[in-house]
């Protein structure tokens, strides 16, 4: 029995003595523990940050998306429109010059008539209007 006292009282000072060694190694343990769970913590955090900017940056890609589609149906419609400007210019080009020609062609008959009244000695045109002599204005009334 003294054998097995003495086998249990080895082994218990050895379980003590690595008691000891384990016990020292724990305030480490635990500050690796601390430190990793602040590292843990800060990287939740920073992984929070970057998801809300990726759905900032998701929504504004998705509105520029948007504007950029709206620019293109606007930018249709002003092409459609300037088409259109562009036709009626070239209506409008061809309207003035058709203008110009009756214009020459009036310009021609006038001349014309114009010579033919020197020819025929005409000197004053059947169309001159007369001056009438301005009426004398009314003579104030005195009032009673």
């Amino acid at each position: 029995m003294e054998d097995a006292a003495a086998t249990a009282r080895q082994r218990l000072a050895r379980w003590i003595e690595d008691s000891r060694e384990v016990f020292a190694l724990l305030p480490e343990l635990l500050d690796g523990v601390q430190k990793a769970a602040a590292k843990t913590e800060h990287a939740e955090r920073e992984a929070e940050r970057l998801r809300r900017e990726l759905m900032g940056l998701r929504k504004e890609l998705t509105d520029a998306r948007d504007k950029e589609t709206g620019g293109r149906a606007q930018h249709g419609e002003l092409e459609k429109q300037l088409e259109e400007l562009k036709r009626i210019n070239e209506q409008l080009k061809g309207e003035k010059e058709e203008a110009a020609q009756a214009f020459a062609r009036l310009l021609e008959t006038v001349q014309s008539t114009n010579q033919i009244a020197q020819k025929l000695g005409v000197t004053k045109s059947p169309f001159a209007r007369t001056q009438k002599e301005p009426a004398p204005p009314p003579s104030p009334t005195p009032h009673e």
